[in-house]
């Protein structure tokens, strides 16, 4: 198969598999606009609930004041003489409920029912006939000692929501106070124009914009459920609606508020049709154009690949006169110039092939040289442990057994040193290095240092070489050296969790924040430029680059109270990838 038709096999291979994750997308999209259009409806219905809720704590509370006001329940209860009706035109041109009390927006009108012959009424002060005798409403008002809501029709025969409350006098009902609710209030909402409002107290339906249900029509509570549920969502049935409805059920002051909320089936067809044409019409288009841009860039591409390959067939015939030139500036262009200047080089590669096998036997010559030098500089390191046994025996034959023991020590301690490898070793192996390193010490400095170990880690555990003794050297120079008396290195092996801690501890001089910084900056970065702390360095670089970052060394000291050095190892052994990264802190 040629490049060109391998080029769109493989276009088709990726394109083909992305048409149909397009397709399922598309589908899932379709599921997330009817979602969101059922989220918003239900925050639409949240937001309806509280605002009923506000504004039946306002209707109560403006029928609470007019019952409670002083000038309205003094002209209720006050005898006048009903032949003379100036009192009466004076108290109702100069007063007004809503001058007298505070009636907010939401009031259309307030109305005060009594049931006195003796009294000469008005459009806010009415006679109670006997319809209002015989009504629901009435009647509970006379039983009742607080305000309570219901569904009453205004004298054009449209329902609207309004609040009923008995204005008492000792044990008798006066009057009766009914707060009518703007027939219009709801329209003031910012609902989406795409759904049909359903607002119903009880049975009675007081605000409707589904065409099905108009205001005043009385059905039962749907769904049956209690108000502290919340909003449901009903693909369904909701009073015969054949599309998705979502109901919130709110109970305010013992009287059950219903808001349901009709997404109209068009609108929600409509918004998923839109965005299928849209993300359909999008996904189309980027296929069509890819294939477009892929046939154009494989005509072209596959013409200056063929020129290229007849090109080289002449040269493997023998004609390295071939021009290698071409006008592009892309891979190609570099691909026909490089092959050009390999061409030109051939004949200087030939000529140049016994200069390199010279050059060839000249480094297998320094090679056996350098070998030879190796191995002369394994002679010497025996010659001094000679020298050194030497020493020993002749101290040890003149009776001087302090000094034969120290040779004897400083040989083993040298020849553990000239003998390092970066291979692991027995804990008690470094340990028992360490204690000879110590021992040197001791000698030097006598009673003035104090050195203590204790491990719980058994003798077995394998360790690199050479980490614990550059610690304790660290804590002879730089803490208790300069110290008159009552030096003190303490060296503890423990367990921790998943890690090994090693603790190497003086009571020096400690270091100030600054030095302490400018160390724990230099372990970080592998800093060993300034010749200072290197021993320290190395040691910490050998146990990251050995098992990994998450491992080390990490430092504790505080001026004039000495020093911790803690190095953290694995704790179980096991083969470590050199290098590895880790973002695990271990704390000292």
């Amino acid at each position: 198969m040629s490049i060109r038709n391998q080029i769109i096999s493989m276009f088709l291979i990726v394109v083909l598999p992305s048409f149909a994750a397009s397709a399922f997308l598309l589908i899932g999209m379709r599921n997330i606009v009817r979602d969101k259009s059922l989220e918003t409806a239900a925050s639409n219905a949240e937001t309806i609930a509280f605002w009923i809720q506000d504004t039946v704590s306002m209707g109560e509370q403006c029928a609470e004041n007019i019952c409670d006001n002083r000038t309205i329940r003094e002209f209720v209860t006050s005898q006048h003489d009903s032949t003379d009706s100036s009192s009466y035109y004076r108290f109702y041109s100069e007063n007004t409920i809503t001058r007298l009390v505070n009636v907010p927006s939401q009031v259309s009108n307030v109305v005060i029912y009594m049931d006195r012959d003796d009294f000469v009424y008005n459009s806010s002060f009415v006679k109670v006939n006997a319809a209002v005798r015989g009504s629901e409403w009435y009647k509970t008002a006379l039983e009742n000692d607080g305000p309570f809501w219901r569904v009453l029709k205004n004298s054009t025969g449209r329902a609207n929501l309004a609040c009923i409350a008995p204005m008492i006098s000792g044990n008798e009902v006066i009057a009766v106070v009914v707060v009518n609710l703007n027939d219009t209030w709801l329209d003031t909402l910012s609902i989406n124009d795409t759904l049909y409002v359903l607002l119903s107290l009880g049975e009675n339906v007081y605000y409707s914009t589904y065409p099905s249900i108009p205001t005043g029509t009385e059905l039962s509570i749907y769904p049956d459920f209690d108000a502290t549920v919340g909003v449901t969502t009903h693909s369904s049935g909701v009073y015969g609606f054949t599309s998705y409805a979502v109901v919130k059920n709110t109970l305010v002051n013992k009287d059950l508020h219903q808001v349901t909320l009709f997404l109209s089936p068009g609108f929600i067809n409509y918004e998923i049709n839109t965005a299928s044409v849209i993300y359909g019409s999008y996904s189309a288009l980027m296929i069509i154009l890819s294939l477009l841009i892929t046939l154009l860039f494989t005509n072209t591409f596959s013409s200056r690949i063929k020129t290229l390959s007849d090109k080289m067939h002449e040269v493997t015939g023998g004609n390295f006169n071939v021009d290698f030139t071409d006008n592009g500036s892309d891979e190609i262009s570099l691909l026909y110039s490089d092959i050009g200047q390999m061409i030109e080089t051939m004949q200087k590669l030939i000529n140049d092939n016994y200069e390199a096998k010279l050059q060839s036997e000249a480094f297998k010559l320094n090679q056996v040289q350098a070998e030879f030098k190796a191995l002369s500089s394994q002679i010497n390191p025996h010659f001094l442990y000679n020298t050194l046994e030497t020493i020993r025996m002749k101290a040890y034959v003149n009776n001087d057994k302090e000094t034969a023991d120290l040779v004897k020590k400083l040989g083993k301690f040298m020849r553990r040193c000239l003998e390092f490898k970066d291979a692991e070793v027995p804990l008690h192996s470094e340990l028992e290095f360490t204690n000879a390193y110590l021992e040197l010490q001791s000698a030097r400095f006598g009673d003035r240092i104090k050195y203590h170990f204790y491990s719980e880690v058994k003798g077995d555990y394998m360790i690199l070489p050479l980490l614990i003794q550059p610690l304790v050297e660290n804590a002879f120079v730089h803490g208790v050296e300069a110290s008159k008396g009552g030096g003190r290195i303490s060296i503890r092996v423990c367990y921790h969790g998943e890690y090994v801690y090693i603790d190497v501890e003086d009571n020096g001089q400690g270091m100030s924040p600054e030095k302490l910084r400018e160390l724990e900056y230099k372990l970080e970065v592998s800093d060993t430029s300034s010749g200072k702390s290197i021993g320290l360095t190395n040691v910490h670089k050998r146990i990251q680059m050995y098992h990994g970052k998450k491992y080390g060394m990490r430092v504790q000291s505080e001026e004039g109270k000495g020093t911790t050095i803690r190095l953290v190892l694995p704790r179980e052994p096991q083969i470590h990838e050199k290098g590895a990264q880790t973002n695990s802190n271990i704390q000292l």
